[in-house]
């Protein structure tokens, strides 16, 4: 007698287990968006934490980059524990669609957290060279997440998930780039050219240095009766 295939445990815990790190996500960055709104300190046993904050990389469109990260992680909590409610017989084939939609966004999502936490993490190690709690928490669990949706369901179309997680991957490194490329707020308003005018406009002529001769002056008083 053929013994039936056993679920994999990850397959059968993965959508909880994703649900309760995106959660504990939406806390964390709910938390740090209070904190950036409402200008006060963030309980951190060290300075970077408060220093990341307080930088020009904490702000996107004019809001917390937190808010941002809240929301994803809100997201990624919908859609893995949303088709887990739906238990009842008459809803088993929605449930099932719905499962097959969601675990592709939960991959995709994970994918793009995780490479914008990865960049994040590049400019705390190389413009603010300092450690915070915060921010290393939150790569982790987009890291995290990014493994439990890839290894939590078994996927039968394997090219079609690395083209997309290349695609998504792409998309994001672009778009991180783009806002983050230039150093922040501060470079970016360092280098219109409207700066450089008004430096220039402010500085005086150079002095004369040099005495003109008799012919020199000629020309110049000919120039002038022309004008």
């Amino acid at each position: 007698m053929r013994r039936r295939r056993q679920t994999p445990w990850i397959h059968r815990w993965s959508r909880y287990l994703i649900g309760g790190i995106a959660t504990a996500g939406a806390v964390l960055t709910g938390y740090l968006t209070l904190v950036k709104l409402t200008g006060a300190e963030a309980a951190c046993p060290i300075k970077g934490c408060d220093q990341v904050l307080a930088s020009d990389y904490a702000t996107v469109f004019g809001l917390p980059l937190a808010l941002f990260g809240c929301l994803a992680y809100v997201a990624m909590a919908a859609m893995a524990l949303g088709p887990t409610l739906l238990k009842s017989e008459a809803q088993l084939e929605t449930r099932k669609k719905l499962e097959g939609v969601t675990w592709n966004l939960l991959f995709l999502g994970g994918t793009a957290m995780m490479i914008f936490s990865g960049y994040l993490m590049y400019l705390l190690a190389t413009e603010f060279k300092a450690f915070c709690v915060y921010c290393v928490g939150s790569a982790l669990m987009s890291a995290s997440l990014f493994l439990l949706a890839l290894f939590g369901h078994d996927w039968e179309d394997a090219g079609k998930l690395v083209f997309g997680g290349l695609m998504v991957g792409m998309v994001t490194l672009v778009g991180t780039v783009g806002v983050y490329g230039t150093g922040g707020e501060g470079a970016i308003a360092n280098d219109t050219p409207g700066t450089y005018i008004a430096q220039a406009s402010n500085n005086p002529p150079p002095a004369a240095t040099t005495t003109s001769g008799e012919a020199e002056l000629a020309l110049s008083d000919h120039l002038v009766k022309v004008v």
